[in-house]
């Protein structure tokens, strides 16, 4: 394990390239559903995304929406995998359109412009790498 002791249970882990102290990693095992439940979507939130945890090299949240379409965007500094926890409806990389359902995933290269559409609620579980750290705007928004 790469990191410092920083305290009782707990490691400061630091960016193996440039040295830097990577806030929020930590090893532990979320229980996605209660996380998603305690943070739930409200009909204020345009969407929400729970950050489950944070690695050296990774990051890993549950984006939840509304049904309809979400904005195609790209993400500048890091590639995402998603898979779907609920929902039905289309993703679009790169300017090619899928169905997805519960249980599929797919990956989105950085650089590339995503978005998508879901008929019902989304619960999306993505995986980013190298981290997507939420204070980072690294989105451009392309619609």
């Amino acid at each position: 394990m790469s990191g410092h002791d920083h305290g009782p249970g707990e490691t400061q882990h630091v960016c193996p390239t440039c040295q830097q102290v990577v806030r929020n990693a930590k090893i532990d095992v979320i229980d996605v559903a209660r996380a998603v439940e305690a943070d739930r979507l409200t009909e204020g939130d345009v969407f929400k995304r729970t950050y489950l945890g944070h690695g050296t090299q990774s990051s890993v949240f549950v984006f939840q929406g509304h049904p309809g379409p979400f904005r195609t965007h790209v993400h500048v500094t890091h590639d995402e995998i998603g898979y779907v926890l609920e929902g039905t409806g289309e993703v679009t990389v790169g300017g090619v359109t899928r169905p997805v359902k519960k249980g599929d995933v797919w990956v989105i290269p950085a650089n590339t412009p995503h978005g998508g559409k879901f008929e019902d609620a989304p619960q999306v579980l993505f995986i980013s790498s190298p981290i997507d750290d939420p204070d980072n705007q690294d989105r451009v928004w392309i619609d």
